[in-house]
């Protein structure tokens, strides 16, 4: 099956919008399931096997384009066979206009000859590591990492990890710029983002 995240109709990818998550039958194209998202979907799905709930997972980052304030945004898993929703992570709405570092690095940009402002969209894609948390970027300029149910978590706990409503665990590290679609990869004990401006590379140590 393919997995397609995107803005049905007339939607745009604006603040109010909806966004629309679609599983395909790879061999023929037909759909198999849909699911409507409550804020438009951006970026591009991630396939895997999130914390605590066995079988493939599909995860999308619905958001709203940057251009007005208050821009809702959540990290939502669904079951991949079935589109059933498996967790939900909403997290505070956006208030500035311009993605974060955007209206910081103008100027340094234009020195340099380049565009002035990155200009991204509310998420960077995710990505399902293989202990199944799912990490993302977010235009507030930090990224987030989604533990999984917190019940079942044995790892390191920080003051500034949060619970939802329904018991899944998450983090959010601030950063200070926004984040592109392709911004994070990973290897074997090794982990790298990139920021508008900035490119991270962490390393396990052996």
């Amino acid at each position: 099956m393919v997995y397609t995240c995107s803005n049905p109709e007339e939607s745009h990818g604006k603040e109010g919008d909806k966004g629309i998550v679609r599983a395909f039958h790879l061999s023929n194209g037909t759909e198999v399931w849909h699911k409507v998202t409550s804020s438009p979907c951006n970026s591009y799905p991630a396939i895997g096997e999130v914390a605590g709930f066995p079988g493939l997972s599909v995860v999308v980052t619905p958001g709203s384009f940057m251009g007005s304030p208050d821009l809702h945004g959540s990290v939502l898993a669904l079951e991949a066979m079935t589109g059933k929703t498996i967790w939900s992570v909403p997290v505070a709405p956006y208030q500035g206009v311009q993605a974060a570092g955007d209206l910081e690095g103008a100027a340094i940009r234009l020195m340099e000859g380049l565009q002035s402002v990155c200009l991204p969209a509310h998420w960077s894609a995710p990505i399902i590591d293989g202990a199944g948390q799912v990490i993302v970027g977010r235009s507030d300029g930090a990224f987030y990492c989604i533990l999984g149910p917190d019940a079942g978590y044995t790892g390191l706990r920080l003051d500034r990890m949060n619970v939802t409503e329904d018991g899944i665990l998450f983090d959010r590290t601030p950063l200070g710029s926004a984040f592109l679609h392709g911004a994070l990869a990973a290897a074997p004990n090794m982990f790298a983002m990139s920021t508008c401006d900035t490119l991270y590379v962490f390393q396990k140590k052996s």
